[in-house]
């Protein structure tokens, strides 16, 4: 009996151990539940604390947590329009540390953070380093090296930018290269955004404007076309032209004139008519087109263009002059004449009032004396840009004197004269002495000969000096000088006062060939020459009924002392024909001739 309590004891004692176990595996197993539970709880609250995250104020020390830590990478925003742009995250020079913040102690940076609450106040979150030193590195995509927006304007997309200090205007979003308007001041060009110094006021501007509009009607148009049919022409075939041939004086001074009927190839603006006033012309076609009748000019044989036709004979008068005629009836003289004259003879006849030139047998000849009509053109130069003066003083010395034409060969050694004086002797004795002593003035040939050159004179060449041996070399025509007397007239050598001062001192030759036999309501000047064989002359008259030049070289004659009073006969015949011709300009054109024009 005793032995079977016992054995109840231990089963009941070994059951009491199982609930035991069975009630510490269900706790743990509970408390694993519970923790994962807390785990999953606690996660979610921190994701959610994390994308929520916000901070009062700035870091303000090391010790505070690090960014990484509640910003998530997805949310930096690298836009340089938004905030910073770094410039790069790999740079070596790159210091992100607190304690690189100033030059101060890293303990003197550190602030309560209740403090620093109460004296920033910031809209925003903003990481530390938005002010640290690096942000200030200045590199491409820096803001402070790009264009800030100042104004735009409300027409046109443009738009003004400011960049490094300088103001650019943009077009398009580019920087603009062109013209732009100022307001009440004109246009202004930029060239690549920056404003340049080419400024066109607004008188300039309204008169290009009118010109244009004037223009653009003028100008060849592509033809339309479909691409069903074949194309006839890249212009428009609309100029009708028939050869014609009578004279205009004209008188309008603003008209355009083309290198072509409008409207068919080649046609574009010439020039205008600003400095053809009261001058003949020569038509020669008229061309109907749609923008109406046009005509063809010439000045005498030189082309001219083209010309809007005016039947209201405003613009210009119908004539019965003709610059072709004088120039035909002139050329029939100078070979009549010259062709009689038993020497080597050249002779050249110019309009001045036009220009038109024609010569019979031109060629280089030596030009004896008249050779000092460009030493003083040079000269008049130099006075024009203050090198010269005509008071300065120039001595005569032993070497300087040479024979031949002059007085001043026989003055003391150490003589003085002003440069006044020496062109009065040139001009009145043609002085060969005072005509060595201005060459050296003026600085000899390699002075004079670019002067001459860019009138086009290409015949003319001067080295050395009269009588200089075989270093002296002068050349010239008789085209070249009748060309200058020309120039000399119209006031285009050197201009206004010199050419009209030259021409007095020219006044004053007492010798001449083409001068003897004109006189009464004549005005004329010239310059003569004499050399070995030489008989040379150029003179420029000014009659009631125009002006023109006229020069007759010889050389080489059979009997040298009837040159002369030859030349002199020449020179009538010209001045005769010249006034019989252009007499007829001051004759009206009756009605029944203008209507057959």
């Amino acid at each position: 009996m005793k032995k079977i309590w016992g054995s109840i004891q231990d089963q009941a004692l070994k059951n009491r151990k199982n609930r035991i176990w069975w009630l510490m595996a269900a706790i743990l197993m509970l408390m694993v539940v519970v923790w994962l539970i807390v785990s999953v709880v606690a996660g979610i609250f921190n994701i959610t604390s994390s994308e929520k995250f916000s901070l009062d104020q700035p870091l303000a020390s090391k010790q505070g947590p690090k960014l990484s830590q509640f910003t998530p990478l997805r949310q930096f925003n690298l836009d340089p329009e938004d905030r910073i742009l770094v410039q790069s995250l790999k740079d070596s020079d790159l210091n992100v540390g607190v304690s690189h913040r100033t030059d101060e102690p890293l303990l003197a940076e550190v602030v309560n953070q209740e403090a620093t609450s109460e004296l920033v106040e910031e809209p925003e979150v903003v990481p530390w380093f938005y002010y640290s030193p690096n942000v200030a590195k200045l590199s491409l995509k820096s803001r402070a090296n790009r264009y800030q927006l100042i104004k735009e304007e409300s027409i046109n997309q443009f738009a003004w930018y400011q960049a490094a200090g300088k103001v650019y205007l943009f077009q398009f979003g580019q920087p603009y290269t062109g013209w732009h308007d100022l307001p009440f001041e004109g246009w202004r060009y930029y060239q690549q955004g920056l404003a340049t110094d080419q400024v066109i006021d607004i008188p300039q501007a309204k008169q290009m404007n009118s010109q244009r509009e004037r223009l653009a009607k003028l100008m060849p148009r592509p033809q339309w076309r479909t691409i069903y049919l074949t194309p006839k022409g890249q212009y428009s075939a609309n100029a009708a032209i028939k050869p014609v041939q009578y004279s205009i004086l004209y008188k309008n001074t603003d008209a355009l004139i083309m290198t072509a009927p409008p409207g068919s190839k080649g046609s574009g603006l010439l020039t205008t008519t600003e400095n053809f006033f009261e001058m003949p012309m020569e038509v020669v076609e008229e061309a109907q087109t749609l923008n109406g009748e046009w005509l063809h000019v010439n000045i005498g044989y030189e082309d001219l263009g083209w010309i809007k036709k005016d039947t209201t004979y405003q613009d210009y008068v119908l004539t019965y002059y003709s610059e072709r005629e004088l120039l035909d009836t002139i050329d029939q003289i100078l070979q009549e004449e010259v062709d009689g004259i038993n020497a080597r003879v050249g002779a050249s006849f110019i309009n001045n009032e036009t220009m038109a030139q024609t010569s019979y047998n031109n060629q280089i000849f030596f030009p004896a004396s008249t050779q000092k009509i460009y030493v003083l053109g040079e000269l008049y130069h130099q006075y024009k840009t203050g090198q010269l003066s005509p008071e300065t003083v120039v001595t005569l010395y032993d070497e300087d004197k040479v024979p031949g034409a002059g007085i001043i060969q026989g003055y003391a050694n150490g003589s003085q004269f002003t440069i006044d004086e020496l062109v009065d002797l040139v001009s009145i004795y043609s002085d060969n002495t005072a005509a060595n002593l201005i060459i050296d003035t003026v600085g000899g040939g390699p002075v004079i000969n670019p002067h001459i050159h860019q009138m086009g004179l290409y015949d003319t060449y001067i080295q050395g000096k009269y009588y200089g041996g075989d270093s002296t070399w002068f050349t010239t025509s008789p085209a070249d000088a009748a060309r200058f007397f020309a120039y000399l007239a119209n006031n285009q050598v050197n201009g206004e006062p010199w050419d009209e001062m030259l021409i007095n001192k020219f006044t004053m030759n007492t010798h001449t060939f083409l001068r003897t036999y004109i006189w009464g309501d004549t005005r004329s000047w010239n310059k003569s020459g004499l050399g070995g064989t030489e008989q040379n002359d150029v003179a420029t008259f000014v009659t009631p009924y125009g002006e023109y030049s006229l020069a007759v070289y010889t050389a080489e004659p059979g009997n040298y002392d009837i040159i002369g009073e030859q030349v002199a006969q020449l020179s009538v015949r010209v001045h005769e024909a010249f006034n019989d011709i252009r007499s007829k300009l001051w004759i009206s054109v009756d009605e029944t001739t203008r209507a057959d024009q």
